[in-house]
């Protein structure tokens, strides 16, 4: 990857199983959104065995991250309603927004986000994934598709493996620019600042 493109594009980590990045999707646009930099959307999703600081598997983490989520919801003026317990089949979703059309790509990302942290909506679901669509403005046909491609899938699978080996992520949200990581919804205004450096603007 030539400079230009390191110092032209902002790498967006997310899964819809987290809800710190569904926070940091709310705020992605206003945040980063007029910098003049590309935003590249990358859906990721841990397997158990890749995953070992898990909060489901660690209860007072996890009642901590109740607690704290519903804190930042409420002061962003957002909607809470926590989804259904245990993990659908996260490859659905991921795919799904795989094969989203690119200029509908974002809308679904945070339609999505928000059928299951503001409606509690459980993501394996076909018409859960068909309503986001629609919701986003795109057709659910194709989407539904992409869901269930194995080839799609696979890649989405696969995108946590990629992103350790290419960024050294271990969590999300995650961005990455100029070579740089920044780790968690709250770490955008040093990905900004970064970008202002970098362009010689201040912003």
């Amino acid at each position: 990857m030539s400079d230009d493109d390191i110092h032209n594009t902002i790498r967006f980590y997310f899964s819809f199983r987290s809800p710190y990045a569904w926070l940091a999707a709310e705020q992605l646009e206003a945040e980063l959104g007029d910098l003049g930099v590309a935003i590249a959307l990358l859906p990721i999703y841990p397997t158990p065995e890749r995953f070992p600081n898990d909060p489901v598997k660690v209860p007072n983490k996890l009642a901590y991250t109740v607690q704290d989520v519903a804190r930042l919801a409420r002061e962003r003026g957002l909607t809470l309603r926590l989804p259904p317990a245990g993990d659908p089949d996260w490859a659905l979703s991921h795919a799904a927004f795989l094969g989203a059309p690119h200029h509908a790509a974002a809308r679904f990302m945070l339609e999505l986000f928000r059928k299951r942290f503001c409606e509690g909506l459980d993501l394996g679901q076909d018409r859960v994934i068909a309503d986001a669509a629609r919701a986003a403005r795109t057709n659910p046909e194709p989407i539904l598709t992409a869901a269930h491609s194995d080839e799609l899938r696979a890649e989405a699978a696969a995108g946590w493996e990629r992103a350790v080996e290419r960024d050294r992520i271990f969590g999300v949200p995650s961005f990455v620019y100029a070579g740089k990581l920044y780790w968690g919804q709250d770490r955008m205004r040093f990905v900004r600042s970064a970008v202002a450096r970098k362009s010689g603007v201040a912003r």
